[in-house]
């Protein structure tokens, strides 16, 4: 199986992806964390959405549960985690045919997280971002901007910069672009 990849700027998500016309609100990617846990997260934390073999990563020893291995992506070496292990909400199948990858990225760090499923591009309005409600998870609130009810979906807002700053990553930096 071939890897297949969904390279998203800018100017693409914020026009041809969302819509002809710009819709209120800003985009986010919509997906699935584990079996019934749905979540967003900002476009502009986005690199790259992508399906990948589990051939294509290299397992580690002496790993955290949630680091899947290192994968080889443009150049770089990434981290492959999976996001519903870190998060402790689930895990995904522990023998997939293939990964659904999201590529975070900030200024210094970018981190391949699997997923159970991507759904697509939303446009949520930042109004409709509610506080985190009481009774999600103690674990997850560090991850999390919110919480946003659309179409009768619960959808989790989490922070790429979050998770990306997870206690399970520092010290692990293979090779920084």
């Amino acid at each position: 199986m071939q890897t297949s990849a969904l390279t998203l700027n800018s100017d693409q998500t914020r026009g041809n992806l969302v819509a002809p016309q710009k819709a209120p609100g800003d985009a986010y990617l919509k997906f699935e964390i584990a079996q019934g846990i749905q979540a967003v997260i900002p476009m502009h934390q986005v690199q790259e959405v992508l399906v990948l073999p589990p051939q294509r990563l290299t397992a580690m020893p002496n790993m955290p549960a949630c680091i899947l291995g290192l994968m080889h992506r443009r150049s770089r070496v990434l981290w492959a985690a999976d996001l519903s292990k870190l998060l402790e909400v689930g895990s995904l199948d522990p023998s997939p045919r293939q990964y659904d990858l999201m590529i975070l990225r900030t200024v210094s760090t970018a981190i391949a997280i699997a997923v159970e499923r991507v759904d697509g591009i939303l446009s949520i309005p930042p109004e409709t971002i509610q506080p985190t409600p009481s009774h999600i998870a103690v674990n997850l609130i560090a991850y999390l901007r919110g919480c946003v009810l659309q179409s009768q979906d619960f959808l989790l807002v989490l922070d790429a910069e979050s998770i990306l700053q997870s206690a399970v990553f520092q010290g692990h930096q293979p090779f920084q672009s």
